[in-house]
C-alpha cells in the first residue's frame, strides 16, 4: 500500500519542484520572466513652470541583455502663451537593470524639436539627461521621469528639464 503523501512529495521533489516554481514566477511576471519591452503614453510638464502646460507624449522602448534599454518618444508640450508650443521627437540609449517589480533607469537622449510662438517657428536640436523608474505589474507599466534638456541655438521658449508620469503595456 502506497501512502498518498508519500506520494505526492516525491512527485514534487527535486527537478519537478523546481521546473513548477519556474513556470509559476514565469506566470506571475516575477524576476524569472525577461520583457522585450513596453509602450506608453505620459503626461509631462516642464520648466519654468510660468512657460508650459501639461502636455502628452508616447514612448516605445526595448530591451537589451536585460539591462539595456533603447527608447523613442515623441512629446507635445503647450506653452502659457497663445498660439506656443515645442514638439519633440527625442532616441534614448538607457542602463535599466531590473530590481523585481522596479526597474530605475538613467541615460542619454539626442533629438529635434520644434517650437512655436505665434508665428515665429524655431527647429533645433536637444540633448537629454533622462532619469526615471517603472514599475511592472504583468502587463501592466507604470513609470515616473525626469529630464535635463539642453535646447541648441536661442530657443523661442526656454525649457531646462521636463517631468512626466505614464502608463501602458509591457510586452
Amino acid at each position: 500500500m502506497s501512502c498518498i503523501s508519500c506520494d505526492l512529495v516525491r512527485c514534487w521533489s527535486g527537478p519537478a519542484l523546481l521546473r513548477a516554481v519556474g513556470a509559476l514566477l514565469i506566470g506571475l511576471g516575477g524576476p524569472v520572466s525577461a520583457s522585450a519591452g513596453d509602450i506608453t503614453a505620459f503626461l509631462a510638464t516642464g520648466s519654468p513652470g510660468e512657460t508650459w502646460r501639461v502636455g502628452a507624449g508616447g514612448a516605445l522602448a526595448t530591451s537589451w541583455f536585460r539591462i539595456v534599454q533603447l527608447e523613442g518618444e515623441i512629446a507635445r508640450l503647450p506653452g502659457e502663451a497663445p498660439e506656443s508650443s515645442m514638439t519633440s521627437f527625442t532616441g534614448s540609449a538607457l542602463l535599466a537593470p531590473p530590481l523585481g517589480l522596479l526597474t530605475p533607469y538613467g541615460g542619454l537622449g539626442v533629438g529635434v524639436f520644434r517650437q512655436g510662438l505665434g508665428r515665429r517657428r524655431d527647429n533645433g536640436t536637444l540633448q537629454a539627461l533622462v532619469l526615471g523608474v517603472k514599475l511592472r505589474a504583468g502587463l501592466l507599466v507604470l513609470k515616473g521621469e525626469y529630464r535635463r534638456c539642453d535646447l541648441s541655438g536661442e530657443p523661442l521658449l526656454p525649457m531646462g528639464h521636463r517631468v512626466s508620469i505614464g502608463a501602458g503595456i509591457g510586452f
